[in-house]
């Protein structure tokens, strides 16, 4: 009900903001982009994804499956994450799945130490991100109607400290062991590929590898908005309205849920023309897209040259 009710806010408040798009307007503001600098936005995009990938590759080894090897870990990353930006809601990570079980290490009696690592990376990722956010949002500008959004975050953000250092504490082990006797297994295997979440040298690195994740997406949104003629200070508070539509997105890549986001906030905010900030949303996920796609066909051409039974950790 929550997710409905921002969606239909980011709905109305998009539906005012396209009304005065102009499309020669809109045409204008992609000619006059600069292209080296898009490309220092993919290269930066592209060096986020390989530190995503490393941090996956630091869960499997302390889920035991180390024996996989970073160079199948992060192609199977690449894999799943152009599948996702292709994909709706997050059918990508079944592909993520799917490449990791090629390698003999990962195979028979791995299913749910995979599982559990996904889900071990995707709570890292959304955490850190979280907190990242959080923090964002109590020192940026936000428009005067947003103003109160400082205080939910900084609510949110000691709430979400005292819950991590509770499930620290108790730990998935201790949590199994309070389950039915048929549940106990299958949660131990789970808790078996997330033990990155409880061993304290894994769980830093995978936090550090996640904020250079993080600078680098923040750096790639800083160079685009640099291409479009638009102020790189704006790129936490783009990376704080993608993390914000990339909950609430159920399409291929959060097509239309960003634009939803982006364009009335920084038409408020930075009073940016109409045209030029749907241009520079659409430029967002033309980068992603393109180099998630080559991303996921270098790893296609590295698997069948390189069969996961040839590599080596």
């Amino acid at each position: 009900m929550v997710a409905a009710g921002i969606a239909a806010i980011l709905a109305l408040a998009a539906w005012g903001a396209m009304h005065a798009i102009q499309p020669d307007a809109l045409s204008q503001a992609f000619a006059r982009v600069s292209w080296p600098w898009v490309v220092a936005s993919g290269v930066a995009y592209a060096a986020g994804q390989v530190a995503s990938g490393l941090m996956w590759g630091v869960g499997l080894s302390a889920g035991g499956l180390g024996a996989v090897g970073r160079r199948h870990v992060l192609s199977a990353h690449w894999l799943g994450h152009g599948a996702g930006e292709l994909l709706p809601a997050q059918l990508g990570q079944v592909v993520r799945y799917a490449a990791i079980r090629r390698h003999p290490a990962a195979g028979e009696g791995c299913c749910l130490r995979i599982a559990g690592s996904v889900g071990a990376w995707k709570v890292v990722d959304g955490l850190v991100t979280f907190v990242v956010v959080a923090i964002a949002t109590m020192v940026m500008p936000l428009p005067d109607a947003a103003q109160g959004l400082r205080w939910v975050a900084l609510a949110t953000l000691v709430g979400l400290l005292l819950a991590l250092v509770g499930v620290w504490r108790l730990g998935p082990s201790r949590v199994a062991r309070i389950l039915p006797a048929r549940l106990q297994g299958p949660v131990q295997g789970l808790a078996q590929g997330a033990a990155v979440l409880t061993r304290r040298r894994e769980a830093l690195a995978a936090i550090g590898l996640q904020l250079v994740a993080i600078c680098g997406r923040v750096i790639s949104l800083a160079a685009l908005l640099h291409a479009f003629g638009m102020p790189a200070s704006a790129a936490l508070l783009v990376f704080a309205l993608l993390v914000l539509s990339g909950v609430l997105a159920i399409s291929p890549g959060g097509v239309g849920v960003r634009e939803a986001a982006l364009v009335p906030a920084l038409v408020a905010t930075y009073g940016l023309g109409t045209e030029l900030t749907l241009a520079f949303s659409l430029g967002i996920q033309a980068t992603a897209l393109a180099v998630s796609l080559l991303g996921a066909g270098l790893a296609l051409v590295h698997q069948r040259l390189w069969p996961p039974g040839a590599l080596r950790a």
